[in-house]
C-alpha cells in the first residue's frame, strides 16, 4: 500500500509546507474554534483525525523549519519537558506491555498531535497583543460552541433533534449514552468541562476590576460568553463539571482577594447570579424527563452510591487490579479496553468506547505506571507553580492582565476536578487553556506584561 500512496505523499508534503508557512497566523488563530469540533472528526480508511490535530501537525512545520534554519529557537518550559517524558513513557509501555501494540502506538501518535498544541502556543504567542488576539478567538469560540449545544438541547426536547444533545429516556435511565447537551463535542461530560472552564475565564475577566475593557474583548462580548457558557454548563448535566466550577470559583475568589486584592464588580456579579438562579429554578420545577433527571443529578451531585458512581468505582477497581501487574511502566496507551475484553477484538463491540478509564490520574497509572504518573503530576505542578509566580508578580505591579491569569488558573483547577470523572487530556481544548496560562506566565517572567 505504501508505494501506491507515495505519489500522494510527494504532492501533499510541499503543499502542506506552503500552507503551513504562508498561513501560519491564520492556522494558529483557528485552533480555539477547531478544538471545539472534537465530536466531528475526519474519518477514512479506518483512521479518525480531528481538525485541531491536523492543524497542530501543520504548524509544527514552520516551527521545525525555523529551528533547522537557525531563525527560531524552540522554546520549552518545565511542563513541556515533563510532557515529552510522559509521551516517551507511553510509547515504551505500549511497545513492552500492550496487548494490542499497534493500537496503543497509534494512540500515542494521537496524544502527541494533541499535546503539541501546548508547545506551539508557547512558541508562537510571543507578545501581549498576540495573546489578546488569541484570547479573543477563545471567547468567540466559547460562545459559538456553547450556543450550538444549547440550541441543540432546546430543539431535542422540543422533538426537532438535529444532533448535539441526548435527551432520550434510555439515556436518563442507563449508561449507554450520557444525558445532556454536547453540541459539536464528543459527549456531555466533555462539553460540561469545556463550558465550565470558559465560564470561569470569561467570568473572571468580566467581574474583576483589574483592568479596563480590551478593544478585542469587550464587556458585552464577555457578558454573552458568560450567559451561553453558564447555560451550556447546566444543560450538560455533568456533576463533575459542576463541582469543578465550584472549586474553580473558590480558587478565583480566594487567590484574587489574597494576592492582588481583586475586587468584584457588583453589577455583573449580581446579573450572573440572577440569570443562574432563574435557570436553575426553571429546571427544578420543569415537568417531564429533563426536570426529573436534573433534580436527580442535583440531589446526587456527591453521592458515591449513585448508578454512574458505582460503575466508575467498579471500573476503577478493575483498573487498579490491572495496574498492580505492571506498577512501574504500565500496560500501554489506552489498553484498558483490550485487557478487559481478554483477547476478544474489543473494537467489534457496539459500545466498546464505554470501556475506558475516566479518571486522568488512574489512567496515567494504568497506562504508564508510577513513572508516567510522576511525569503527569509534574506537568500539573509546574503549570500551577508558574501561574502562582505570575500572580505574585502581578500583585506587586498591579498588572491589568491579572484577571486573565486568575481566570485561566481557575479554569485549570476546574479541569483537575472534572477530569477525575471524565478526562479530557487527550483533547485539544484542555491543552489550549494550559498553553494560554503558560504563555501569560512566560511573558510575566520576561517582564513583557509587567510595568512597575
Amino acid at each position: 500500500m505504501f508505494p501506491d500512496a507515495l505519489p500522494l505523499v510527494l504532492i501533499a508534503a510541499p503543499v502542506a509546507t506552503f500552507v503551513a508557512i504562508r498561513w501560519r497566523r491564520a492556522l494558529l488563530l483557528s485552533l480555539p474554534f477547531l478544538v471545539t469540533l472534537n465530536g466531528v472528526p475526519l474519518s477514512g480508511g479506518g483512521v479518525s483525525l480531528r481538525l485541531d490535530q491536523l492543524v497542530a501537525c501543520l504548524l509544527m512545520i514552520p516551527l521545525l523549519a525555523g529551528a533547522v534554519a537557525g531563525t527560531r529557537r524552540v522554546r520549552l518550559d518545565a511542563a513541556s519537558v515533563c510532557l515529552m517524558a510522559l509521551l516517551a513513557t507511553n510509547v515504551l509501555s505500549s511497545v513492552l506491555n500492550s496487548p494490542v501494540p499497534a493500537y496503543s502506538i497509534r494512540q500515542c501518535v494521537n496524544l502527541a498531535s494533541t499535546w503539541v498544541i501546548y508547545v506551539l502556543m508557547l512558541n508562537f504567542l510571543e507578545s501581549a497583543s498576540e495573546l489578546e488576539e488569541f484570547l479573543a478567538c477563545v471567547v468567540w469560540a466559547a460562545i459559538a460552541a456553547s450556543a450550538t449545544g444549547v440550541i441543540a438541547f432546546v430543539l431535542a426536547v422540543s422533538g426537532a433533534s438535529i444532533g448535539g444533545a441526548e435527551v432520550s429516556t434510555s439515556a436518563a435511565e442507563n449508561l449507554t449514552h450520557a444525558y445532556g447537551a454536547y453540541g459539536t463535542m464528543i459527549e456531555p461530560n466533555i462539553f460540561g468541562s469545556f463550558t465550565a472552564a470558559n465560564l470561569l475565564l470569561c467570568g473572571a475577566m468580566l467581574v474583576g476590576r483589574s483592568g479596563e475593557s480590551s478593544p478585542r474583548i469587550s464587556r458585552t462580548l464577555l457578558r454573552w460568553a458568560v450567559v451561553f457558557t453558564g447555560i451550556g454548563l447546566v444543560l450538560s448535566f455533568t456533576r463533575g463539571a459542576w463541582l469543578g466550577t465550584v472549586v474553580g470559583a473558590a480558587c478565583l475568589i480566594f487567590a484574587g482577594r489574597r494576592t492582588i486584592r481583586l475586587r468584584f464588580r457588583a453589577g455583573p456579579l449580581l446579573a450572573s447570579l440572577v440569570v443562574t438562579g432563574v435557570l436553575l429554578g426553571i429546571l427544578l420545577v420543569l415537568p417531564g424527563e429533563t426536570g426529573t433527571f436534573f433534580r436527580f443529578k442535583l440531589a446526587n451531585i456527591v453521592n458515591p452510591a449513585s448508578q454512574t458512581a458505582l460503575v466508575r468505582w467498579f471500573s476503577s477497581i478493575v483498573a487498579l487490579d490491572q495496574a498492580a501487574q505492571h506498577p512501574f511502566i504500565g500496560w500501554g496507551t489506552f489498553s484498558f479496553a483490550a485487557l478487559t475484553a481478554q483477547g476478544v477484538d474489543f473494537q467489534q463491540f457496539e459500545n466498546w468506547r464505554n470501556l475506558w478509564i475516566g479518571n486522568y490520574l488512574l489512567l496515567a497509572l494504568h497506562d504508564t505506571g508510577v513513572i508516567g504518573l510522576v511525569f503527569l503530576v509534574g506537568v500539573v505542578v509546574t503549570v500551577l507553580t508558574s501561574a502562582s509566580r505570575a500572580i505574585r508578580a502581578m500583585a506587586r505591579a498591579q498588572n491589568e492582565y491579572a484577571s486573565r491569569v486568575l481566570g485561566l488558573t481557575a479554569a485549570f483547577a476546574s479541569f483537575l476536578v472534572a477530569f477525575l470523572a471524565t478526562t479530557g487530556l487527550s483533547l485539544g481544548y484542555s491543552w489550549l487553556f494550559m498553553g494560554l496560562l503558560a504563555c501569560y506566565a512566560r511573558l510575566v517572567n520576561e517582564r513583557k506584561l509587567i510595568v512597575e
